[in-house]
């Protein structure tokens, strides 16, 4: 079964938490709320990379090792909050989609090799951190996390982590484009490997939910079914349509799609 991650609405108890690096704090907020046993059992905490939206960003505040250093005591912090519960934490990573090639410095150094680069310092600065290695891509070319994977095998990588996170399809509409992109990444990093999805589209999660372990989306916050779509044509304003458009999205990724919600 898929897991899906996500920040939930702050009076409804969910196991499977997204923690924005950049903006932490309704996050850790919600953590001090629920941080029983029962309630949190697997956290992910985010690179925050929503913030090369803005084209005129070019690298995180500080660099990746300033956010490597904040990623490290935020998990710190995180699990004195929540001992019980399994925290992740991704490696800081450079994006394609938002504004193709604004983030390579040349055609040899592009959002790839600038994420390895990520990558190899994560790793051998805090070996012991759980980490999520991404895997990068250019934008609308499946091929190109073949390129990614190449390079975490050949730095050894791929023999010291489990979990990976496909990190090129967050703006991706189209179906065809993130199925190809999964079963690339699927089948060269290995059967054994725990594959996330970052900002997945829901109409594709029929096409690979058996190749990936989660994903995680925000995509709540919208009418997710026709007859609640009817009553609220827009996305959710109050904190009462906020928990009714969350439990929709959850009994609809459970009936349609088998995702694991409890």
């Amino acid at each position: 079964m898929v897991l899906f991650f996500t920040l939930p609405p702050w009076d409804v108890a969910y196991p499977y938490i997204l923690i924005n690096n950049q903006h932490p704090e309704y996050g850790l907020r919600y953590l001090k709320t629920y941080n029983h046993i029962k309630d949190v059992k697997k956290i992910i905490i985010d690179s925050g990379i929503v913030i090369f939206m803005n084209p005129q960003v070019k690298d995180y505040p500080g660099g990746y090792k300033e956010q490597t250093r904040r990623q490290v005591y935020l998990y710190k912090r995180i699990k004195s909050l929540v001992p019980h519960a399994d925290v992740y934490v991704v490696i800081h990573d450079y994006c394609d989609g938002y504004h193709p090639k604004a983030l390579w410095l040349n055609e040899r150094i592009t959002n790839i090799e600038r994420t390895i680069e990520s990558i190899m310092y994560a790793t051998e600065k805090y070996p012991n951190i759980p980490w999520i290695i991404p895997i990068q891509g250019h934008y609308k070319r499946p091929r190109s996390v073949l390129k990614s994977i190449m390079y975490i095998k050949e730095y050894g990588i791929l023999d010291k982590y489990d979990y990976y996170a496909v990190a090129n399809l967050c703006v991706e509409q189209k179906v065809d484009i993130i199925s190809m992109t999964i079963k690339y990444a699927y089948y060269m990093l290995g059967k054994d490997k725990k594959i996330h999805v970052f900002g997945m589209k829901i109409k594709a999660l029929k096409y690979i939910k058996d190749m990936i372990y989660s994903f995680d989306s925000m995509g709540w916050t919208k009418p997710v079914e026709k007859e609640l779509h009817k009553r609220y044509p827009h996305s959710c304003k109050t904190s009462e349509q906020r928990k009714i458009f969350f439990l929709t999205y959850l009994r609809h990724l459970k009936e349609k799609y088998g995702v694991q919600i409890e």
